[in-house]
């Protein structure tokens, strides 16, 4: 009897786990791509905290969206991605982030 009642008592507390809304680590990351509205005079904090480079391609993640060359985020153009540093044009000046030491990834290269 006590077998059966544990069996239950196990059933039904993964059934709460799972309506608690809990995210599977297993899942492939899904990233929150909301744009947001740059206010005017203020100045825009970019933090860059992975960098994949291929041949042809290049993606980094900036403030925690993934984009290339040619995508804009919070208002900067990404102009070019480097091995360790992204360059974005911010309201026509340039300046090169680097890639954040916080990320724990580090240089393929």
């Amino acid at each position: 009897m006590a077998k059966y009642i544990s069996i239950v008592l196990l059933l039904c507390s993964g059934w709460v786990l799972a309506a608690s809304g809990i995210k599977d680590p297993t899942q492939p990351y899904q990233s929150q791509h909301v744009p947001v509205l740059q206010e005017a005079g203020k100045k825009s904090v970019f933090s860059v905290t992975s960098i994949l480079k291929k041949k042809k391609t290049a993606w980094a993640i900036i403030n925690g969206a993934k984009a290339s060359v040619g995508e804009r985020i919070e208002g900067a153009k990404i102009m070019r991605i480097a091995y360790d540093k992204v360059l974005l044009d911010v309201g026509g000046s340039r300046r090169w982030i680097p890639l954040s030491k916080k990320s724990g990834l580090k240089k393929s290269r």
